[in-house]
């Protein structure tokens, strides 16, 4: 089944929330990530729901660095495969 865009930043922004300290924060997109208050082991916890759900490999430097959601959510996007995805 393929997904839009939309439909994956949706499900992986959920796999964020569920790693989040404090589940009150609203977030979007466009918020910075370090406002988001998950730390490394969560993010690694985010990566591996991504990479179970769509069969990724995500292959990520270490010290990739994101400044809001979205850019952390895109980059993980970026590595499901493309019979996971809709055509734009």
């Amino acid at each position: 089944m393929s997904n839009t865009h939309d439909e994956l930043a949706k499900s992986v922004m959920g796999f964020i929330r569920s790693e989040m300290q404090d589940k009150t924060v609203e977030f979007t997109m466009d918020t910075p990530l370090d406002g988001v208050k998950i730390d490394s082991i969560d993010v690694i916890h985010v990566i591996f729901k991504v990479e179970e759900e769509y069969g990724a490999t995500v292959d990520m430097a270490p010290d990739a660095k994101f400044a809001t959601v979205g850019d952390f959510v895109n980059a993980l996007i970026a590595f499901i495969p493309a019979d996971k995805k809709a055509e734009a």
